[in-house]
């Protein structure tokens, strides 16, 4: 009976997904992905194509198991920053892959799109109903509410080591409560601006 492909298929994305998360796309090697999945380079591109497709690839799902693990709510977007932010406290590659991808890949990833599209379009919603201010226009709105989920682990490493003397790995203890703060006096601050 032949080797289970589908098996072989996870320990490739597995292995890929670690090591573009290290080292990004132009960083990687298909020789340690290969090796660390147990895998024939050959077997790589039989099922994969070739790495910029690998790494789309482990970046789109990397992107919809987040957007899986965090549901998104247009009228609750601190609880929703919350829940996103500890996510990916739990993730911290997918961060990862995603600057890597901006980084070297600057391009739209269409699953990435269609999980923006949507929630877009529960903002829009949102503010047509009148549960959520029309100060912001919801694209501008979500790229805020993100950049402050990532605030931290997107700062230099410099300023992160300046902080409270913890691990600058790590948020400081209250951090995540500071930021579901700003994202709140965001919506509601928005309200002012009608």
């Amino acid at each position: 009976m032949p080797p289970d492909a589908t098996q072989t298929k996870r320990r490739i994305l597995g292995a890929a997904r670690a090591e573009f998360a290290r080292y990004g796309l132009a960083g990687a090697r298909v020789e340690r992905i290969a090796e660390s999945a147990k895998a024939n380079k050959r077997s790589l591109y039989v099922h994969f194509g070739a790495k910029e497709e690998l790494f789309d690839l482990v970046v789109a799902q990397s992107l919809m198991e987040l957007a899986d693990a965090v549901p998104f709510d247009a009228t609750a977007l601190p609880q929703y920053a919350g829940a996103l932010f500890d996510s990916l406290q739990e993730r911290p590659d997918v961060l990862r892959l995603t600057t890597w991808a901006a980084l070297e890949r600057p391009q739209p990833i269409e699953a990435e799109l269609d999980s923006y599209r949507r929630k877009i379009a529960a903002i829009r919603e949102a503010q047509s109903a009148g549960t959520l201010s029309t100060a912001h226009d919801a694209v501008s709105l979500l790229a805020m509410v993100l950049a402050l989920v990532t605030s931290w682990t997107g700062s230099s490493w410099s300023l992160r080591a300046l902080g409270d003397g913890t691990d600058p790995t790590r948020p400081p203890a209250e951090f995540r409560t500071r930021m579901t703060a700003a994202v709140e006096a965001l919506v509601a601050g928005a309200g002012a601006g009608r």
